[in-house]
């Protein structure tokens, strides 16, 4: 089977964005203004125009009920951290949020139980 270059570019970027940890991954994270149902409902526009933002994300566990932490920063400088349960799952929803307090901008670092990264994503408002 033949790979084109653009399809193993994406394949090393996709991995090198997640990390598996002990059977733990974040398959898919998003930026929302609020969480209903356990579905993101706004996208990371509207999290501009709310006093707080919300990172919604899908983590796939393959093992044990686990602990991922969310730490969140400013200016690089980090300003909270929140620990999420994540049970054994394909597909465990979950959320953690931020009261932005006029931050215009905001990253947020997925963290496995040995605190090794598994995800990083960052948020601008427009």
């Amino acid at each position: 089977m033949k790979l084109s270059m653009m399809s193993l570019v994406s394949a090393v970027v996709l991995c090198s964005a997640t990390a598996w940890s002990d059977g733990v991954s974040v398959v898919r994270g998003q930026f929302t203004d609020r969480v209903v149902a356990g579905r993101p409902q706004g996208d990371a526009a509207a999290a501009a125009a709310s006093r707080e933002v919300v990172y919604w994300m899908e983590v796939a566990n393959t093992g044990q009920p686990a602990a991922v932490t969310v730490v969140w920063k400013v200016g690089g400088r980090e300003v909270r951290r929140q620990s999420l349960d994540v049970g054994r799952a394909p597909r465990w929803r979950t959320w953690a949020a931020f009261r932005r307090n006029g931050a215009t901008a905001v990253e947020v670092q997925v963290l496995d139980a040995a605190g090794a990264s598994l995800h990083t994503d960052r948020w601008a408002a427009p």
